[in-house]
């Protein structure tokens, strides 16, 4: 239940929770305690208006606010410094970064359309200075159940979203640290995610969070859209042979070897 305390005065108005003591709410299922919360009526009208107090501060309305459509060039002018900053920070931020770029791609007006020229263009005007361009993005059209086997992202992320189509995408994480390519050792992976993805639908990966996948097309085809960030030269992947059984079926543990020797950049 909560009250309202009002009156000519700010005093402050209070928000109070009943529960205050960890709740089940299923059978194995407990929440955690709710906790009081304290608002200055100035702070309950700035909410019911959909706006925090620290929104009416100058500074933050300068801010530019990211609305509306964007074509390819837009798009890239946009992710640029973010993956700029991303790189020379060294990862800080990393998770919200990815989901930065899943937001800006789902704003692309027209995804179906060519984006070699634009992306050629965009890296030309830019003064870039460092081991490798930061951000690469690309069209990729399936083939019915065709794609990409499971391969790795050394040292770069990814965000895919469908844009035609469907695909199955399943990652994965490392179980401890892999051994070097050519060293012919086996090794565990865990399966984390198995999605389809669909038109409008997002998938991501981080250096050290789901960086194995596979991409495979349904039985019409698919289109996506993938953009990376490079965080140095030697980024690329390095495909991976799975058991078809799983070691340990409970936690989808597999084993895996290093395929000898592709590599995939970009």
């Amino acid at each position: 239940m909560s009250y309202f305390r009002t009156g000519h005065d700010e005093s402050p108005l209070v928000t109070a929770a009943t529960c205050d003591h960890p709740e089940e709410v299923a059978d194995g299922v407990v929440i955690e305690r709710r906790r009081v919360f304290w608002l200055s009526a100035a702070g309950v009208a700035a909410l019911l208006v959909g706006r925090s107090p620290r929104a009416q501060d100058p500074v933050s309305r300068s801010r530019p606010r990211r609305t509306g459509t964007l074509d390819y060039p837009a798009f890239l002018e946009e992710l640029y410094p973010l993956a700029k900053r991303l790189v020379d920070s060294k990862g800080e931020d990393e998770e919200a970064y990815l989901m930065t770029v899943a937001a800006a791609m789902t704003r692309i007006s027209d995804p179906k359309s060519p984006l070699r020229e634009a992306m050629k263009a965009f890296r030309k005007r830019q003064p870039h200075q460092g081991e490798r361009f930061p951000l690469a993005a690309m069209t990729i059209k399936l083939k019915p159940g065709k794609g990409f086997s499971h391969h790795d992202h050394l040292d770069y992320n990814g965000v895919i979203m469908g844009v035609g189509g469907e695909a199955r995408v399943r990652n994965y994480d490392f179980v401890g640290t892999p051994p070097e390519v050519d060293s012919g050792k086996a090794f565990l992976v865990r399966e984390t995610r198995d999605d389809l993805i669909l038109p409008g639908r997002i998938s991501t990966l981080g250096r050290n969070r789901d960086n194995v996948h596979d991409l495979i097309a349904g039985k019409d085809g698919a289109q996506v859209l993938d953009v990376f960030t490079f965080f140095s030269k030697r980024a690329g992947s390095r495909y991976l042979e799975l058991d078809d059984k799983p070691r340990d079926a409970e936690r989808r543990v597999y084993e895996a070897s290093w395929r000898q020797r592709r590599r995939r950049r970009g």
